[in-house]
């Protein structure tokens, strides 16, 4: 299936035409290319794996559209990865982050419209895909969404918003499962004062493999919620969703789960704040006609400072499956920041640590930095070093890859 981009710009540039008062001013556009060469003395990420040289070439633009009721923000990049010696195919890459929204009757009917591409892994059970991490292991996914509802006051504090949405779910690789989601929702959200706000709401969804797949579902649920702000920059938020899952398969016995999610962010000062949380929910999974239940509990400290940010986390993950007892669990520890040296020079970084807690004890690491030097106000470049390192009990899925290249950047 292909991306379903070209319809909703049209779709976007149809409205904007519509709009008889529209000007210059209501778009904002900024085109941008990176070129990268980068040496990966293991581009297979494979015990003994053979190294390469990559050129990488990545155009890419931003557009924003603001005007009366409409507003369309999109976010496109094309990457061309070439392999030098060919130790791997080259490489088309395709990311997209595309948004429209449209208040079509004011104060009253909304319909909203998403379009997105981007790299996930095949194995859900490692998370999202950092930015600036290969390509070994994942998969091109695209989902495309329209949503229109109602949402109208019922008194002064009280607002209810009712409707449906549709999501069309498709996978590059072969054996990945495609599928499409019908979900009906209404939601009422009461403000008991300024500090003090409820939210209650139920919902149905339907989620249907393509392709002639087995599996599928048919899931409801209510939510109930709050947040509670009792200092400033500082607040608690928890809901629960009790949640009742009907399976396609008969084979597949019915099953109640009870998402939640509870966490308070709190501000120590004007520049430090931690947050704690421990939340249950679904996870699309690639490989699956069905979801898996994902844990996260976690803790971490921000820090913002005259010259940069930095945060640190400690995260403990449990991924259970739905159809079996099949569960993967680790912990997490991460440092991700960025640090201004000089007016023009830089420094950006991301570590994290998977540390798994089965038997076998596998261990993953993570690093990336650059550092980066503002050329002038549109062009910069930067010397960018990564590091992958799997640890694991089988001595045949071990590996090191070591990363070093040099990027020019150009942003409009």
């Amino acid at each position: 299936m292909a991306s379903l981009l070209p319809k909703l710009l049209a779709t976007a540039l149809l409205l904007a035409c519509l709009c008889p008062v529209a000007s210059a001013a209501d778009l904002t556009f900024h085109p941008r290319i990176r070129v990268t060469g980068e040496y990966n003395d293991n581009v297979e990420q494979t015990d003994g794996g053979q190294g390469d040289w990559v050129a990488i070439v990545k155009p890419g633009l931003s557009m924003t559209y603001a005007h009366s009721r409409v507003l369309m923000d999109v976010s496109y990049d094309f990457e061309h990865k070439r392999y030098l010696n060919q130790v791997m195919s080259d490489e088309f890459n395709n990311y997209l982050d595309s948004k429209l929204a449209v208040e079509a009757i004011k104060d009253f009917f909304y319909v909203d419209v998403t379009d997105s591409f981007r790299k996930v892994y095949e194995d859900v059970n490692k998370g999202d895909v950092p930015d600036g991490d290969t390509s070994n292991g994942t998969t091109d996914q695209n989902e495309f969404g329209v949503k229109p509802y109602f949402s109208f006051p019922l008194q002064e504090r009280t607002t209810l918003s009712t409707g449906a949405q549709f999501k069309d779910i498709w996978y590059s690789e072969e054996g990945n499962v495609d599928k499409r989601v019908y979900s009906l929702f209404a939601n009422v959200d009461h403000e008991m004062s300024d500090r003090l706000s409820l939210q209650f709401g139920a919902g149905y969804d339907k989620q249907v493999p393509k392709g002639g797949e087995d599996g599928g579902f048919d899931r409801y649920s209510t939510t109930i919620g709050a947040m509670y702000t009792y200092a400033e920059n500082s607040f608690v938020q928890a809901s629960i969703t009790p949640t009742y899952t009907d399976y396609a398969e008969e084979r597949s016995t019915d099953k109640q789960y009870v998402p939640y999610s509870l966490s308070i962010t709190h501000a120590i000062t004007d520049t430090w704040t931690c947050t704690a949380y421990t939340r249950m929910n679904f996870a699309e999974d690639p490989t699956s006609s069905l979801t898996k239940n994902r844990f996260e509990h976690g803790i971490g400290l921000d820090h913002m400072y005259e010259r940069g940010h930095i945060g640190a986390k400690l995260e403990y993950r449990d991924y259970q499956s739905e159809s079996s007892s099949s569960r993967t669990t680790y912990w997490r520890p991460s440092i991700k920041g960025a640090h201004e040296l000089t007016e023009r020079l830089g420094l950006d970084y991301n570590v994290y640590v998977d540390l798994d807690t089965n038997p076998d004890c596998d261990k993953y690491l993570f690093l990336l930095t650059s550092l980066r030097y503002a050329l002038s106000e549109d062009f910069s470049c930067s010397l960018n070093y990564r590091l992958k390192l799997n640890d694991a009990e089988r001595a045949s899925s071990d590996y090191v890859s070591n990363t070093l290249g040099a990027s020019l950047s150009w942003v409009y």
